[in-house]
C-alpha cells in the first residue's frame, strides 16, 4: 500500500503542512472542475465523425467508448480505492491526452475506434475518483458536512467549464472540425500539471483491498440499502436518457438549418453556441440543486429531472423546427439537477475504501445500458446512411417510447418512497 495511503493507518493525527495541502486541495478543486469537463469536441464530435464515416458507423464507435466503458470503469475505481485518487486523476488526464491527439490525427474507423476506446479509459480513471478526492479532501480537514453544497458549486463550474470549452471548439471548427480536438489535447496537458499539485488526502483507518472482482462483489452489498439500490436504477436511467439529446443533438442542429444557404457551413458555429448557452443555462440549475433538493425532497427533484428529458427527446422525435433548438438549451438541465443530489446522496452510505469503485460501478451500469442502447437504435436505422431526418427520427422516436416507460417507473418509485427518503442525505 502507497505510503500517502498508509501513513494514518495507526491512527496518527494530521500535522499542520498535511492539513495545509488538504485546504489546497479543497480551494483549488473546483478550478480543476473546469478543466475535467472542458469538452472541447463535444460540439463537433458527432459533425466530425460524420464526414468520414456513415451514420451507423458513427454509432457503432460511440458504443465502442461505451464498452471501453464497460472494460476499465470498476478495474478504475478500484485502482483509485487501492493505490489513490491524485494518480488515479494524474492516469486519466494523460490518456485523454494521448486520445484527442489520435482523433485529431486520425482519419479512418480503427484509429477513432482505439482513441474513444483510451477516451473511455480516461474518463472511467476520474469518474468517482473526482467525487471520492474531494469528498476525502473534505473529511481531512473536518469539513465532510459541506460536501452537498460545495458539490453543487462544483457542478456549476464543470458546466460553465464546458460552456467556455464548447464556445471556443466551435470557433476553432470553423477552420477544420478536428481542431477541436488538438485544443482538448493541449489543456488536457495544463489539466495534468494542476493534477500533479494535488496532494493525496489521507486516510483515517487501516484499510486492506481484495481483487478488484471481490470488491465488485462488496460493492453489490450496498446495494441491500432500498435508497441505493433505487437511486442505482434511476440513474441507469437517466444515463440512457440524458445521452439521446447529447448523441443527436448536432445532426439535429444540421436537419433544421438545411433549408437555409448558410447551413451547412454554420453548423460547427451554431453548435458552438448552443452547447456554451446550454451548459450556462445548466450551471445555474447545478449551483441550485442543492436548494431545490431541501424544499422538494430527492425524489421529486429526480423525478423532475426525468420528466423534462422525456419532454426534450419526445419533441426532437416528433418536430424538426429551428425554434425547437431553443428547448434543447435544457437538454443539460436534468443531468446538472441530479448529479450533485445523487453524490450527496450515496458518499455517505458508502465506506471509504469502497467509495469510488462503488461510484464506478455505478457510473459502469449507467454506461453500459446506453451502449446496448445505441445497439438497439443501429439496429433500426438504416446501414450505410449519412444522418438524415428520417433515420434520425426513426431512433429518436424509439427512445422517446423508452423515456416515457422510465418516467412513469421514477414517478411510482417517488409516491412510495419520498417520505421516507426526505432529502436522501444521512443527518449525524
Amino acid at each position: 500500500m502507497p505510503a500517502s495511503i498508509r501513513w494514518m493507518s495507526a491512527g496518527f493525527p494530521m500535522n499542520e503542512s498535511d492539513q495545509k495541502k488538504c485546504a489546497w486541495n479543497v480551494r483549488w478543486y473546483p478550478r480543476y472542475a473546469f478543466l475535467s469537463d472542458a469538452y472541447f469536441w463535444l460540439p463537433v464530435f458527432f459533425l466530425y465523425f460524420s464526414e468520414i464515416l456513415t451514420l451507423d458507423e458513427v454509432l457503432l464507435l460511440e458504443m465502442v467508448y461505451y464498452v471501453g466503458v464497460y472494460v476499465m470503469e470498476v478495474p478504475s475505481g478500484w485502482f483509485s480505492d487501492r493505490f489513490g485518487r491524485r494518480i488515479t486523476m494524474l492516469l486519466a488526464a494523460v490518456i485523454l491526452a494521448i486520445s484527442y491527439g489520435m482523433i485529431f490525427a486520425g482519419s479512418s474507423f480503427l484509429v477513432f475506434a482505439i482513441a474513444q476506446f483510451l477516451k473511455a479509459a480516461g474518463i472511467s480513471f476520474k469518474s468517482g475518483t473526482e467525487t471520492a478526492f474531494h469528498f476525502d479532501s473534505l473529511k481531512a480537514i473536518g469539513l465532510e458536512d459541506e460536501f452537498g453544497r460545495r458539490e453543487a458549486r462544483v457542478a456549476r463550474n464543470r458546466f460553465l467549464g464546458g460552456a467556455a470549452a464548447a464556445l471556443i471548439g466551435g470557433l476553432v471548427a470553423i477552420w477544420t472540425l478536428q481542431m477541436a480536438y488538438l485544443v482538448a489535447c493541449i489543456f488536457a496537458i495544463f489539466m495534468i500539471v494542476l493534477v500533479y499539485r494535488f496532494f493525496e488526502p489521507p486516510v483515517e483507518e487501516s484499510e486492506t483491498h481484495a481483487n478488484p472482482i471481490r470488491e465488485f462483489v462488496r460493492c453489490l452489498g450496498y446495494l441491500k440499502q432500498p435508497v441505493l439500490m433505487c437511486i442505482l436504477l434511476f440513474f441507469i436511467l437517466m444515463t440512457i436518457l440524458n445521452h439521446v439529446p447529447y448523441e443527436f443533438f448536432q445532426p439535429y442542429i444540421g436537419c433544421s438549418l438545411e433549408s437555409y444557404q448558410w447551413g451547412e457551413q454554420a453548423t460547427p458555429l451554431v453548435s458552438g453556441i448552443h452547447v456554451t448557452l446550454t451548459l450556462l443555462v445548466a450551471s445555474a440549475f447545478g449551483a441550485w440543486s442543492i436548494r431545490i433538493r431541501d424544499r422538494i425532497g430527492l425524489w421529486w427533484t429526480l423525478l423532475s429531472a426525468a420528466v423534462l428529458q422525456t419532454l426534450i427527446i419526445t419533441v426532437m422525435a416528433w418536430v424538426l423546427a429551428p425554434i425547437i433548438l431553443v428547448l434543447l438549451l435544457a437538454r443539460s438541465v436534468p443531468r446538472a439537477l441530479m448529479a450533485p443530489v445523487i453524490n450527496a446522496a450515496v458518499t455517505g452510505r458508502v465506506e471509504r475504501k469502497h467509495r469510488a469503485t462503488y461510484l464506478s460501478m455505478q457510473s459502469l451500469a449507467g454506461r453500459l445500458s446506453f451502449a446496448g442502447m445505441l445497439l438497439l437504435l443501429t439496429s433500426v436505422v438504416p446501414a450505410d446512411e449519412h444522418a438524415t431526418w428520417g433515420s434520425l427520427s426513426t431512433a429518436l422516436r424509439l427512445s422517446s417510447w423508452i423515456a416515457i416507460g422510465g418516467t412513469v417507473i421514477v414517478l411510482l418509485v417517488a409516491l412510495a418512497r419520498f417520505r421516507k427518503d426526505g432529502t436522501g442525505e444521512l443527518t449525524t
